[in-house]
C-alpha cells in the first residue's frame, strides 16, 4: 500500500520486495537431531555478522519464511527478531501477480514459523509447562490491517493443529508500539507426546513486503507459571550506533585527519535488563581493524569495561566514548569492527545475546543510511528534482552518485533521469553539473546500489549536494532507511514547489557520492551488474568452500590468510574447493577475471 507523505510531493511506499532476502542464497543447515529436547529458547540473536542466519535456526525449525533481523522491530527484548509479512523465503510476495482491488486489499495466509519436533513424552500436565513469546505490531515496518492476523497453533497426538491465540489487525498505527509478552499453558494430555509441535502463522496482503508482525524470545518449558515473565537475561537490544557524527559511513581520506569534528564524541548501545531484580553490569566495548589478525589492532576501548547498576525490567543507553588511535591504520581506506558486551554479577540464561556488532567501513564513499532499505522514497511528478548534502573536510573529487532503486510493483527501468551536482540550492540554484539519459538500475544483490560514473569528475570542496532530475512523472523509488534520519539533508523542487524546499519525510533516502581516486570499476550504464558476483558458503566452513561466481569465465582463485601470506591457488570457477586443510581462523578468497583483470575479494572463517 502507499503511505502517502503529508507534503503531498514526496511519497512514502512500502516496498514490494525484501531486498535484504530476495537476493541471498539459502544453505540448508545441518540438523544434528530429529527430537528437539526441552527447554526450547530462540531469542533470534544469531543474525548480526552471519548473512546466512537472515532465516529461522533450522536446529529449532522446520520452515524458512520468516525473516531474522535488526533493523525492524522497536526496543525487542534482546537483539534480533523473527519477522511476518506478505513475503515468502525470498523476499518476494506470495502473490506477485495481484492486481484487483481485492487482492490488494485482503488477507491471506502467508509465513508459518514452525517448530522442530518437540519430546514431550517423558513430562505431563502436572509438569505445569508454558510457551511464552514477544510480539509486536508494526514496529518501523507496515501496520496489520483488518484481516490481518498473528496466529500460534498446538500440534496434538492425532496430528491436528489446535489455535490457541490469535492477534487481530486494526488498519491503523498503534499509539504505542512495544512487545508484549505472551503466556500459554500447556494444558491438555494431548500435546503431551514425543514429537509435539507449536507453529505461527500470519495473514497479510500477499502482494508486497506488508502487514508486519515481529516476535522474539520465545520459551518453552517445564516448570514454570503464568507470572513467570522476568528472564534472568541483560541483552544487547539494537547493533551499535555510529561512531561517526554526521554520517553512518565516510571516506577514510576525509575522516583521518579530521577526527576532531567527525568522530562523535559518544556512540550509543541500547541494553535490557529483562530480570526481576537489579544488577551490577558491565558494560565493554572496543574498536580494532577487522582483518587484523586475532583483532589487537585496537583503534579504542575501555579496557576492563564500566561497571553500572541495572534496574529490574529496564532498557538503558550507555553512550560509549570514542577515541582517535588510528595511526597504525595506513592506506586510503579501513574497515573496523566495533563490539560491545553487556555482562552482570548474575547467572545469566542466555549469553549469546550479550554481544552486538558493527562494522563501520571507511571506503570512498559517503552515507547517510545504514544500507537497509524499510520504505520507499519517491517524488510526485515529471521535472521534480532531489538534492542530498554533504560535506568534504578536504578538497576532492567526485567521480560517481550510486542510489539504491527499490523494488516495487512497477519497473520504472526503462524511464529515463539525469544526475545532478549542485555547489547550492538554496537560497539560490547553483548547479554544477549534470549527466543526462541515464536510466534507473536494479541491483541484484543484497540492498545494492547502481553506481552511475561521471562522464567528467568534478572538483568538489566545502558542501556539495548530489541528486537526481526525473523526466517522467513515475516515482523513482529509491530506498529509504527508516533506522536513521537525516531529512534535514534533503531539498527537493517539484512543479508545485518551484523552488528547493527541505524535505520533512523523516528517514534517510540511499543515495551516496564516491570520492577519490580514480574508479577501478564500471558505471552500471556500461557494463553488466554480474561482473564481479562472487558468493561462498557455508561460512564458516569445515571442509568443503562453495563458490557461485557470475560474470567471469576465465578466473584465477587466492586464498591468503590475514598477514597476506597466499596460501592456494588455482584457476578455473570450480565449485567446490577443498579447505580442510587450513588452520583454523579467518581468510580471504580473491576471484581474478584473467582478462579484464577486475577482482573481487570476499572472506571466509575456516572452522
Amino acid at each position: 500500500m502507499l503511505n502517502f507523505h503529508t507534503s503531498a510531493q514526496e511519497i512514502i511506499s512500502e516496498l514490494k520486495y525484501n531486498d535484504a532476502l530476495i537476493f541471498e542464497k539459502h544453505h540448508s543447515q545441518l540438523r544434528s537431531i530429529d527430537t528437539v529436547q526441552l527447554p526450547f529458547i530462540d531469542d533470534f540473536s544469531y543474525s548480526q555478522l552471519n548473512p546466512n542466519h537472515k532465516y529461522p535456526d533450522q536446529n529449532l525449525w522446520m520452515d524458512i519464511d520468516c525473516f531474522v533481523n535488526t533493523t525492524y522491530p522497536i526496543l525487542p527484548p534482546s537483539i534480533g527478531v523473527a519477522t511476518f509479512d506478505g513475503l515468502n523465503e525470498k523476499g518476494e510476495p506470495y502473490d506477485p501477480s495481484a492486481s484487483t482491488q481485492v487482492d490488494l486489499t485482503s488477507s491471506y495466509p502467508a509465513d508459518s514459523l514452525t517448530s522442530l519436533p518437540i519430546n514431550m513424552n517423558s513430562i505431563s500436565v502436572a509438569d505445569s509447562v508454558y510457551l511464552s513469546f514477544f510480539y509486536e505490531k508494526m514496529g518501523i515496518g507496515d501496520y496489520p490491517n483488518v484481516g490481518d492476523k498473528l496466529l500460534l497453533e498446538l500440534k496434538k497426538n492425532d496430528g491436528t493443529w489446535n489455535e490457541v491465540w490469535e492477534m487481530d489487525g486494526d488498519g491503523s498505527i498503534p499509539t504505542v508500539i512495544k512487545f508484549r509478552q505472551i503466556m500459554i499453558p500447556i494444558i491438555d494430555a494431548a500435546y503431551f507426546f514425543n514429537g509435539f509441535q507449536f507453529r505461527f502463522r500470519n495473514y497479510a496482503t500477499t502482494s508486497g513486503n506488508n502487514d508486519h508482525w515481529h516476535i522474539d524470545y520465545v520459551r518453552l518449558d517445564s516448570s514454570r507459571s503464568y507470572s513467570d515473565t522476568l528472564i534472568r537475561d541483560v541483552a544487547a537490544v539494537y547493533t551499535p550506533g555510529t561512531i561517526l557524527n554526521k554520517y553512518q559511513f565516510m571516506p577514510w581520506t576525509q575522516f583521518r585527519n579530521n577526527q576532531s569534528t567527525e568522530l562523535a564524541a559518544t556512540f550509543p548501545f541500547v541494553v535490557h535488563n529483562m530480570s526481576s531484580i537489579a544488577f551490577n553490569a558491565n558494560n565493554k566495548y572496543s574498536a580494532s581493524e577487522y582483518f587484523s589478525p586475532f583483532s589487537q589492532n585496537i583503534m579504542f576501548s575501555n579496557g576492563v569495561g564500566n561497571s553500572f547498576n541495572f534496574s529490574s525490567g529496564s532498557f538503558l543507553t550507555q553512550n560509549n566514548s570514542t577515541g582517535n588511535d588510528t595511526a597504525s591504520i595506513s592506506g586510503d581506506s579501513a574497515l573496523l569492527l566495533i563490539k560491545c558486551l553487556i555482562t552482570s554479577d548474575s547467572t545469566d540464561k542466555n549469553l549469546r545475546n550479550d554481544t552486538a556488532y558493527r562494522v563501520q567501513p571507511f571506503y570512498n564513499f559517503y552515507a547517510h543510511d545504514d544500507g537497509s532499505a524499510e520504505k520507499a522514497y519517491a517524488l510526485y511528478g515529471g521535472g521534480s528534482k532531489l538534492a542530498y548534502k554533504f560535506y568534504v573536510n578536504v578538497p576532492d573529487t567526485l567521480r560517481a552518485i550510486q542510489i539504491h532503486f527499490a523494488h516495487i510493483t512497477t519497473d520504472v527501468s526503462d524511464k529515463f533521469l539525469s544526475i545532478m551536482l549542485w555547489k547550492s540550492v538554496l537560497p539560490i540554484e547553483q548547479l554544477q553539473y549534470e549527466q543526462d539519459f541515464l536510466q534507473p538500475t536494479y541491483i541484484d544483490s543484497i540492498n545494492g546500489f547502481a553506481t552511475y560514473i561521471l562522464d567528467t569528475p568534478q572538483a568538489i570542496s566545502d558542501t556539495f549536494l548530489v541528486g537526481w532530475l526525473q523526466t517522467y512523472p513515475d516515482y523513482l523509488n529509491v530506498g529509504l532507511d527508516k533506522n536513521t534520519d537525516s531529512h534535514q539533508y534533503v531539498f527537493y523542487q517539484t512543479s508545485v514547489n518551484p523552488t528547493f524546499v527541505q524535505s520533512t519525510a523523516i528517514g534517510s533516502i540511499m543515495i551516496r557520492p564516491v570520492v577519490g581516486a580514480k574508479l577501478t570499476y564500471t558505471s552500471v550504464q556500461n557494463i553488466s551488474v554480474e561482473t564481479i558476483s562472487v558468493n561462498c558458503f557455508p561460512n564458516p566452513v569445515d571442509d568443503i568452500l562453495h563458490l557461485n561466481v557470475k560474470g567471469i569465465n576465465h578466473a584465477e582463485l587466492f586464498i591468503t590468510d590475514l598477514t597476506g601470506r597466499t596460501i592456494q591457488i588455482s584457476e578455473g570457477t570450480d565449485e567446490n574447493i577443498f579447505v580442510g586443510n587450513l588452520s583454523p581462523g579467518m581468510y580471504l578468497l580473491t576471484v581474478k577475471d584473467k582478462l579484464s583483470k577486475q577482482s573481487f575479494t570476499t572472506r571466509f572463517i575456516k572452522l
